[in-house]
């Protein structure tokens, strides 16, 4: 794995405001808004996976629907990409993910505040003097992300555990902010109940409850309803004074273009975001214009009196943004597939997928379902953000490598970059596949209730269908980390030590086609171990060496002992200062 340490430092362009731009940032210096504000407490909810039409007018979300109206609320807010980790780091630095460098959930953690060119939120906060505290429900968000810096508290779970509900967020929240009553305080709470897998609410006097065996949308809904009484608790708590915001880090599909959940596509389900602020300076209702979530960082800045940082987001109470640009680098990265970008004016979306180019008018089709011609005058405008957008590379040197699928040859690209229109639209569209991926990323769910029934034979069946999805899109790496998933079920049901071996030769499948990732190196060390093949580990270290990744931390430390448990050597060189 890639040593997030080596990763170079991010180059600032130079600031260049628009004419407009600077004339808004002049009146509110001239006002008065950029002078010394008053310390307030400052509190941030996330809710993960909230879609920007689940909630407000309409909508059994009382809490969330009250908020709008006292707050500023930004219906044309956008995510910068339909995932967790890069969402959410947006959201806390003000820049898009070409700047701060994270692109998916299992990608480099942010590296240390010493070795980054940015701050984090939390990081300023404290500096001014703030108690900073942060409540995340799930682990996708661990410290290990880098996420934890500048928070003196950060309640994660662990790796792998259930996710915090969000009456419980909510009530581990209150008893910090009680806690820390007389003090100035910047709190982040992330709310994750509307994230699949979802489970019955059972309602309370405001809200109508749901039951298993309703519809997913039905048992979405109510999700929302359960975080929306969380964050009734929360701002009620927070007090008048508080300046809060409430966003969310990208929707959910619910099979519109035929996306069950989220991660693969760019469509509005999933790109467009809920955004509200209440603060002083801010009317309440809604406030037109193109925003994103990356606007929080930079006018929390100002509110706050924290030291102006360059970034990508705009202040709030500034001129809206032109065009913004989403993307999906999910199937790409871990299946070989198309990147997929979305760029929209407000009015007009362009999605790219592959080979796919689709115009939206989402004034007239906001469920983006009717294609325009691209001929059609907003065409040229889009596409020219969106190119702009892609001239970006984040990681310059040692990132991971990355494989496409035949019939177009293998293609190993260091680092992370934004293939050019031609070479995308070489590889598959994500969005013609998406039954493949429900497929291949319903094996672990598969696998779990095969191995809690003890049923080796379903865990056989298991295998036999990752061999059928391998063959409608080869060289997918997702299918043998999924493989090796299945075989050390297999090893713990039967106790047949061989299941180890082929798991830990499927991981070993799954780095050698590109996924270079803790999430399958990992892995593969220890399974090394654990089925005492020593081939199979210098079989590993070998992949690493070729792509001159280097591991620190806890991969390295497992890397170490493993080499000593099994007698290989030469592995200084994929061992960073260790």
């Amino acid at each position: 794995m890639w040593n997030p340490r080596r990763r170079p430092r991010f180059r600032r362009p130079p600031v260049d405001y628009p004419p407009v731009r600077r004339l808004a940032l002049l009146l509110l210096a001239l006002s008065g808004c950029g002078s010394e504000p008053a310390h307030r407490c400052v509190l941030v909810v996330t809710i993960d996976t909230l879609r920007a039409d689940a909630v407000g007018e309409g909508r059994p979300t009382p809490a969330i629907n009250a908020f709008f109206r006292e707050g500023s609320h930004y219906p044309a807010a956008r995510t910068v990409t339909p995932l967790t980790f890069p969402s959410h780091a947006t959201l806390f630095t003000g820049l898009f993910p070409p700047r701060h460098g994270i692109h998916d959930n299992v990608t480099a953690p942010l590296p240390p505040r010493a070795e980054r060119a940015f701050p984090l939120l939390a990081e300023e906060f404290r500096e001014k003097g703030y108690a900073t505290a942060a409540f995340v429900a799930k682990a996708v968000l661990s410290k290990e992300t880098g996420m934890a810096s500048g928070f003196e508290v950060y309640q994660c779970p662990e790796r792998d555990a259930p996710y915090v509900p969000g009456e419980e967020q909510a009530e581990a929240a209150l008893r910090w902010m009680e806690g820390a009553r007389g003090r100035k305080w910047f709190l982040w709470v992330h709310l994750f109940d509307p994230h699949e897998p979802y489970r019955p609410f059972p309602g309370d006097a405001a809200r109508g409850r749901t039951a298993a065996g309703d519809p997913a949308p039905v048992l979405y809904a109510g999700e929302v309803r359960r975080a929306d009484a969380a964050f009734e608790r929360l701002v009620r708590a927070a007090g008048d004074d508080a300046i809060v915001v409430l966003a969310s880090d990208h929707g959910e599909g619910l099979m519109d273009h035929g996306e069950p959940t989220h991660g693969p596509l760019c469509y509005g389900s999933t790109i467009d975001a809920v955004l509200a602020l209440k603060a002083p300076g801010f009317e309440g209702g809604r406030r037109d214009g193109l925003r994103s979530i990356a606007d929080v960082a930079p006018t929390l800045r100002r509110l706050c009196g924290l030291a102006d940082v360059p970034c990508d987001g705009r202040d709030l109470a500034g001129p809206p943004h032109e065009t913004l640009v989403a993307e999906s680098l999910f199937t790409w990265r871990i299946h070989g597939w198309a990147q997929v970008f979305s760029v929209t004016d407000g009015s007009h979306t362009l999605i790219e997928s592959g080979p796919r180019q689709d115009l939206f008018d989402r004034r007239v089709d906001p469920r983006e379902t009717q294609p325009l011609p691209l001929s059609d005058p907003a065409y040229e405008k889009l596409d020219r953000a969106l190119n702009a957008y892609r001239s970006h590379r984040t990681i310059e040197e040692r990132g991971d490598l990355i494989a496409s699928v035949p019939p177009y040859g293998e293609l190993r690209r260091r680092g992370v970059r934004y293939l050019a229109r031609r070479e995308n639209g070489k590889l598959l569209d994500p969005a013609e596949h998406l039954v493949t991926w429900a497929a291949i990323e319903g094996v672990p769910g598969f696998v779990e209730v095969a191995k809690s029934r003890q049923d080796a034979g379903a865990l056989e069946s298991v295998l036999g269908l990752l061999g059928e999805l391998e063959e409608r899109t080869p060289r997918t790496p997702r299918i043998d980390h999924y493989r090796a998933l299945a075989c050390v079920a297999l090893g713990d049901v039967t106790g047949k030590a061989s299941w180890y071996r082929d798991a830990a030769w499927a991981e070993v499948a799954a780095v050698e086609k590109g996924y270079v990732q803790p999430e399958t190196v990992v892995p593969a060390i220890d399974l090394c171990v654990r089925a005492g093949d020593a081939e199979a580990l210098r079989s590993l270290v070998g992949l690493l060496k070729r792509e001159g990744s280097r591991l620190s931390g806890e991969p390295a430390r497992r890397l170490a002992e493993a080499g000593r448990n099994l007698g290989v050597e030469g592995l200084e060189a994929v061992l960073a200062g260790n």
